[in-house]
């Protein structure tokens, strides 16, 4: 027979969780599709009055802090191609299940148009002045880097970011400062050709003794692997800035691509003409192919989603194999999504991911194999468009540790940060 006093004392600790939460102005949930129940990744949970949001993640949960001040405003849940969700904050439970339905608004085929696909892209560039900030602006985002090996995390890395964007056509670069870190937690040794990394660092042991210099032995591969922050993957996809980075953005690669229509999709009242595109040939070692989601209304580029291979150099290739080392082609996909604010569009999410293969053989000993995941995250869950540059002192520099560049002078704290829920 059940001890009813415990279950009457769960059921008020509890409550007071839940009290608590609410207090936090924390809001967990799901995001899924109503009609197969299936779980929408990377679905965009913001406010409906003010640029504050969080993203779901591959499972289609969330976790979003509101500020106290912003506690009288509506949650707003969207995803491309389906119709908007929204509830009162007030409403809002701590645990949510949202089901968002696909929208009817849009024709369920391909809608022949008198423009070319490449007409709309053509458009799209043209009209990124109209369509863009012009003038800083500024965010707060949570940034993300792993390196993953046979499942064993070897390095994840998370930051807040305060970036200052430079005004469009402004040749200095944005500027990043970190807010807070949190460095791997229960990481694992890299072990492919571990016998081979440990013999060498006892050779260059070896030498700086003879040379009566000292030497650092500790192998560190969170600290000795440097990915370059959230740069890496921003300088990628500003569109503000040229489109050079994107070969099937980019008018002297028109020609090496195919361009096709896909279906129209709807997102935050915009109508979204999708455009495929697929690489002919390799292009600079890599063949890609991918969606562009342009706004119908004004051109606006909203969504870039790609995947392709990258080629291992031809000169590389014998080396490898003399040292009986096989690297597969490096498959990489990414994502970059925008939002609109006040009539004008701001970056919201930059991905990438990597997947290599690579493989040692031994003359008499087994084998060795590493599956590796590589990959970036950098979401904006806050967008300021009054904007100040941050201090030459507190700049993040990709070269430096991230751990050893933190100024929090916004005293944030993890508790209250958006995150991509893991």
């Amino acid at each position: 027979m059940p001890n009813f006093k415990y279950l009457i004392l769960l059921y008020f600790i509890s409550l007071s969780i839940n009290s608590y939460s609410q207090s936090k102005g924390a809001v967990s949930g799901v995001v899924v599709n109503k009609e197969n129940n299936e779980p929408l990744p990377f679905a965009s949970v913001t406010l409906k009055n003010h640029p504050i949001g969080t993203l779901s993640n591959e499972d289609g949960e969330f976790d979003f802090y509101i500020p106290e001040s912003e506690r009288n405003d509506t949650i707003q849940i969207s995803f491309i191609g389906f119709i908007n969700y929204e509830i009162p904050v007030s409403s809002a439970l701590s645990e949510l299940k949202i089901q968002l339905q696909p929208s009817n608004e849009v024709l369920d085929e391909v809608v022949l148009s008198k423009l070319s696909p490449l007409d709309y892209i053509k458009n799209a560039l043209a009209n990124i002045d109209q369509n863009y900030q012009h003038d800083p602006f500024q965010t707060i985002a949570y940034y993300r880097e792993k390196f993953i090996e046979n499942e064993n995390i070897i390095s994840k890395k998370e930051a807040v970011f305060k970036t200052y964007y430079t005004a469009k056509g402004d040749s200095a670069k944005n500027q990043h400062q970190i807010l807070l870190y949190k460095p791997t937690e229960n990481k694992q040794d890299f072990e492919f050709m571990r016998d081979w990394i440990d013999k060498r660092i006892e050779k260059e042991k070896k030498k700086a003794k003879k040379k009566g210099e000292d030497f650092d032995e500790d192998f560190d591969f969170e600290k000795d692997m440097n990915m370059g922050g959230p740069e890496t993957i921003i300088d990628m996809a500003d569109i503000r800035n040229g489109s050079s980075n994107n070969n099937f953005l980019n008018p002297k690669h028109f020609n090496k691509y195919e361009y096709t229509f896909g279906k129209e999709k709807s997102f935050s009242g915009d109508i979204l003409v999708t455009i495929n595109y697929k690489a002919k040939k390799k292009i600079e070692s890599v063949k890609d192919q991918g969606t562009i989601l342009i706004s119908k209304g004004d051109y606006a580029i909203a969504l870039i989603q790609g995947s392709g291979e990258l080629s291992i150099p031809v000169v590389a290739k014998p080396v490898l194999f003399l040292i009986g080392l096989s690297v597969s082609n490096p498959k990489f996909s990414n994502t970059v999504s925008y939002q609109k604010y006040k009539d004008k569009w701001y970056p919201k999410l930059f991905r990438w991911d990597a997947k290599i293969t690579l493989k040692k053989r031994h003359m008499f000993k087994a084998n060795e194999k590493a599956d590796l995941k590589i990959g970036q995250v950098f979401f904006i869950n806050q967008l300021d468009s009054i904007a100040t540059p941050i201090p030459k002192e507190k700049r993040f520099n990709t070269k430096e540790d991230m751990e050893d560049q933190i100024y929090n002078d916004l005293n944030i704290s993890w508790e209250g940060m958006n995150v991509i829920k893991n």
